[in-house]
């Protein structure tokens, strides 16, 4: 007895359609739902010369049928599964990578005795939070992860230990530790005599008279602690840093004291805007600068004025009776004290604070020392200690960030792209949501609904011509839109 139509042999399959569309779509969907051929990768193993090889997919049962052929199958994809699981990654000779787990080398004295210059950090070398440095770089994965540090202002300097060295992040040396790039050890000399000098033969493998190699989970306990402590990442924002490689992104943190680029050009004009706001108070002219260019509101009658009209804009412009929200740019909160003018807005606070900067993987080449601005600013969250955030907090969060309007993409320019401007905003932050090592994004937006003006679009159509006319109705007199019209306002 067939349970299904795919075992009643009658039923003979239709011929698939032109477009293929949805067949095409069952296929792809069909191939999502089978389970990997585990076998076929351990295979792997045995081979030898393969530069990379795809996991293929094998058929799936959907239920059991008691047969001794099932199990079979069963059993030996349950074997060779607990195979690759248990492999044991080395790493090879020409591509050795080791690095030394030091947290106590950047501590609060070494950063005070002169070992860099100011002007040299941009924010984002951390030296507090670099906690492994490399013996010897190899390989391309330097492009957007670990600084060296430069030296400072003497040329004795360049002398120290780890100066000039490639330093790592938390996240950063457990990223490559998992993929087995780097090998970590701990030291048991110091830094000086452990660092051969440049142009110097590192140690070996064997060399265990220097230290000694952790494992991955000497790795994560070492590496993975609470939010803001010194030399270590929390565990949710290691998976989204993880999330985010694996998916081919440059990802580096946010600098301690981000300072947006509208703060910086606002700064600096808070004097002189806050005294002439005060010279025309003085002259009468004070109040809002907005005043000035939104209509003049009257306290009585109607709300149009009579009069003959000839565009839209003036309609809706005296209609608009309440005040629409406008992004501004951000006002620094380090102004002079007892100087008039507006505060800047409360400083985020964790969860709800941007902690990783995204770029887009391909186009023009990413520096490290120089990126551009991030395509993405993402804060992260844990479900499990923290809930839905509040007006508040978002508000901070999204003021924490430079305005970044739709004005600057040409692509989103004329009527048709009115969806694509308001989805992406003046501001946005991403916020990742970590479920028990599930990542999911959330995206927050300032939107300015009011700057999206519909009424303009009807006087942009009705062309040039006295009237609006277009040329088509109203030639005659006091006929369509476009003629002189009856009535006349006083």
């Amino acid at each position: 007895m067939p349970f299904d139509d795919e075992d009643n042999p009658t039923i003979v399959a239709g011929p698939a359609g032109a477009g293929g569309v949805d067949g095409a779509a069952a296929a792809e969907e069909a191939l999502e739902d089978e389970m990997p051929d585990y076998k076929l990768f351990m295979s792997m193993f045995d081979k030898k010369g393969l530069s990379s090889k795809t996991i293929r997919k094998g058929e799936k049962d959907f239920e059991s049928h008691g047969t001794r052929a099932q199990d079979d199958v069963l059993e030996t994809s349950r074997r060779a599964l607990e195979d690759v699981l248990s492999y044991t990654r080395i790493h090879r000779g020409d591509g050795w990578v080791r690095g030394w787990y030091v947290p106590d080398f950047w501590n609060a004295e070494g950063t005070q005795v002169g070992v860099l210059d100011p002007k040299q950090d941009d924010g984002r070398l951390m030296l507090r939070d670099r906690v492994v440095v490399v013996e010897h770089e190899r390989g391309s994965w330097m492009k957007d992860i670990g600084r060296s540090v430069p030296a400072g202002v003497n040329n004795t300097e360049a002398q120290k230990p780890g100066v000039g060295r490639l330093w790592l992040l938390p996240e950063e040396a457990l990223h490559l530790v998992e993929r087995g790039t780097l090998d970590l050890w701990w030291p048991y000399k110091d830094l000086g005599e452990l660092l051969a000098p440049a142009g110097g033969e590192a140690g070996g493998p064997d060399d265990y008279d220097t230290g000694v190699p952790l494992s991955l989970e000497a790795a994560y306990s070492l590496l993975v602690g609470e939010d803001g402590e010194r030399g270590k990442i929390s565990l949710p924002r290691y998976q989204v840093f993880t999330h985010l490689k694996r998916g081919g992104f440059h990802v580096l943190r946010a600098p301690d004291e981000q300072t947006p680029a509208d703060t910086v050009q606002t700064t600096s004009n808070t004097t002189v805007t806050a005294l002439l706001q005060w010279l025309l108070a003085l002259v009468g002219w004070g109040g809002d600068a907005r005043q000035q260019t939104e209509p003049k509101k009257h306290s009585f009658g109607p709300l149009v004025s009579p009069g003959l009209y000839r565009a839209y804009k003036p309609i809706y412009e005296q209609l608009s009776l309440l005040p629409r929200h406008r992004p501004r740019p951000n006002i620094a909160s380090g102004t002079q004290e007892g100087a008039p003018g507006p505060r800047g807005p409360a400083p985020p606070q964790n969860p709800y604070k941007v902690f990783f900067h995204v770029w887009k993987s391909g186009g023009a080449p990413f520096a490290k020392r120089s990126p551009p601005p991030p395509s993405f600013r993402i804060a992260v969250s844990d479900t499990g200690l923290h809930g839905v955030p509040t007006l508040e907090e978002v508000s901070a969060l999204l003021a924490s960030t430079p305005l970044d309007g739709p004005d600057g993409n040409p692509a989103w320019k004329g009527p048709g792209r009115l969806y694509q401007r308001l989805k992406h905003g003046h501001r946005n932050v991403l916020v990742a949501v970590v479920d028990r090592g599930l990542v999911n994004y959330m995206r927050f937006g300032e939107g300015a609904f009011g700057e999206e003006k519909l009424y303009e679009r009807h006087d942009q159509r009705r062309g040039g011509g006295r009237g609006g006319g277009g040329g088509k109705r109203g030639g005659g007199r006091g006929r369509g839109r476009g003629g002189r019209g009856r009535g006349r306002g006083r």
